[in-house]
């Protein structure tokens, strides 16, 4: 098979990659190198590249894409500081403290959500029903990380999907802690201690109530683990967006 069959997914010579779901067949958009002139008389024979499929999951997440780039590329940058920010705010918060709560206008956003979660994991049972709330704020992030990622290719919106799901499990930690001892006014302006608080019940179940306090803390921790993680993702694939100018 000659080299002006073979299709690419990057750029053998200047490493560009394709646009999601396209391959690269004849020239390099980039760079410009005709592939069939690339390997003209060198001796060897050009080898074909692995498929999206065999290439590495990491690779494939530092993918940058190619519809309007570098828009996205300035959003990003704008909004990598402020997320950073945010995100030592999450790390300085006191979960014992509901009213302290960071960007408390997108917990806000998130509370329809929750109660319709409760509907929608009513049929399973008195366990899920109670962890459906919870289970709807965790699961949406994560929904829409992977269409933008797995189906949109658009791994710049993914970064902030993950660093939004880190910030859920911030803002549910202090409904946990809470539990113990239960002070805070829930929708049904009336306090835990009285019935209907999710994690009274769901620790209840899995006797673990006297250890709310531990939970909670695992929860914010683990959330800001997650908000780093997108940081660093987001950062990343700036650099090389920038760098690929």
């Amino acid at each position: 098979m000659s080299a002006a069959t073979l299709k690419y997914s990057k750029c053998p010579k200047c490493g560009h990659a394709a646009a999601a779901g396209t391959t690269l067949e004849t020239e390099c958009p980039a760079c410009g190198v005709l592939f069939r002139k690339l390997f003209a008389g060198s001796g060897l024979a050009a080898t074909h590249e692995p498929s999206e499929r065999e290439e590495s999951r990491l690779a494939r997440l530092l993918e940058i894409p190619q519809q309007h780039r570098r828009i996205r590329a300035i959003a990003a940058a704008a909004l990598l500081p402020v997320a950073a920010w945010y995100a030592w705010q999450f790390l300085r918060f006191d979960i014992a403290d509901p009213a302290s709560m960071p960007a408390g206008f997108l917990y806000g956003a998130m509370v329809p959500f929750h109660e319709v979660g409760h509907m929608l994991f009513r049929p399973f049972g008195d366990f899920l029903h109670n962890a459906g709330g919870s289970l709807a704020q965790f699961l949406m992030p994560l929904a829409f990380g992977v269409y933008f990622v797995h189906w949109r290719g658009d791994n710049l919106a993914g970064w902030l999907m993950l660093w939004w799901e880190g910030s859920q499990w911030v803002y549910l930690a202090p409904y946990c802690y809470d539990a113990k001892k239960p002070q805070m006014i829930l929708l049904t302006a009336r306090t835990g201690d009285t019935g209907a608080h999710d994690y009274v019940d769901m620790l209840g179940d899995l006797g673990l109530l006297n250890r709310a306090h531990e939970v909670a803390a695992l929860m914010k921790y683990f959330g800001v683990l997650l908000m780093v993680l997108a940081l660093v993702w987001g950062a990343l694939l700036v650099a090389r967006t920038w760098r690929e100018r």
